[in-house]
């Protein structure tokens, strides 16, 4: 008897410890307007996030899309969002960091009034923001406009996978079939465009083992779950497993690499782990709001889900997954 007391007494106290555990984390503020089709990227300790999808799904003019920069000192839990320099107000592209600086590259711009016939522009717009300075300096220009794409950094290769062409012809675009790359330590960078055997959209991508991992994205049929990845020093594309999940969980998921294993968040709000053989995944977590067309950046021992579309609204609360320390 006394010893199933001590069992129950030991669990009661664990139940407690945990939930104290939890509430001593430090949770980080929302993001300033809840908006989806965002870029983010954590750099030097800061979360960055810039421009997005402000208003329901499918509703687009001039007034829907930002064009700010917000960052968030990950390392101070006290730490409010600061407003950096802006820019052009778009959607539907990513942010990549390399050595303390901030990259975007393309998105999309709807350039008809409320109300109008929806005129949606691709664009061919690369920049680079520094952080100490406070200033955007301009990148050379995408050989084609391109929005709904992914961008990662590897060494000093920036890579931009995936995505279309918008020319403002109502809501459906022209698919690249390429991808592209940029030597960012060139004394005159030039793009330089490689063979992609696919065509797809509102995928996510990530630099992970020194190769680039492409996941899900819609085609021209609907979405899927597989996972393309280039390897940089061979010039060839392959396939690991495809993830798991519904089949809305191939639209517009995100993933990051955090402590050297790579995670996915899709729309079931599942948190995947590739498995170390890259011949499966593996749960590692649930997101509170299951969302799509969101960010996911690493923090502490914890994944965050950043912005995106919910079920009813876009999301402002940033929330964080623990995954541990597994490598």
């Amino acid at each position: 008897m006394k010893s199933t007391t001590n069992i129950l007494r030991s669990a009661v106290l664990l139940v407690a410890a945990t939930a104290l555990a939890d509430e001593a984390k430090p949770k980080l503020p929302p993001l300033p307007v809840a908006v989806s089709s965002l870029g983010a990227v954590e750099c030097g300790g800061f979360l960055y996030v810039y421009g997005g999808h402000l208003a329901a799904p499918h509703t687009y003019s001039n007034e829907t899309t930002s064009g700010k920069l917000h960052r968030l000192d990950l390392g101070d839990p006290k730490s409010k969002w600061e407003e950096m320099p802006g820019g052009t107000h778009l959607q539907g592209m990513n942010l990549a960091a390399h050595k303390g600086k901030i990259i975007r590259v393309g998105g999309m711009a709807p350039r008809n009034k409320k109300g109008e016939t929806p005129a949606l522009f691709s664009t061919d717009e690369a920049v680079r923001y520094h952080p100490k300075v406070r200033k955007w300096e301009k990148l050379p220009a995408l050989p084609q406009p391109r929005s709904s794409h992914d961008v990662v950094v590897i060494g000093d290769k920036l890579f931009v996978v995936g995505g279309w062409k918008l020319d403002g012809k109502g809501t459906s675009g022209t698919w690249h079939d390429t991808a592209l790359v940029l030597d960012l330590a060139a004394e005159k960078p030039e793009w330089k465009c490689f063979a992609q055997p696919w065509k797809r959209r509102a995928l996510t991508a990530v630099a992970h083992d020194g190769k680039v991992y492409v996941l899900g994205g819609l085609t021209d049929k609907g979405p899927v779950k597989k996972v393309d990845v280039y390897d940089p020093k061979t010039d060839t594309w392959s396939t690991v497993a495809d993830y798991p999940g519904s089949a809305r969980a191939g639209f517009s998921p995100a993933a990051c690499v955090h402590k050297g294993r790579l995670y996915l968040n899709t729309a079931d709000g599942d948190v995947l782990r590739l498995k170390e053989k890259a011949d499966g995944w593996e749960e590692a977590g649930k997101v509170p709001t299951p969302r799509i067309v969101h960010r996911l950046v690493p923090w502490g021992d914890s994944v965050l889900a950043v912005g995106g579309a919910g079920e009813k609204s876009n999301v402002a609360d940033i929330e964080a997954v623990a995954v541990g320390g597994k490598k």
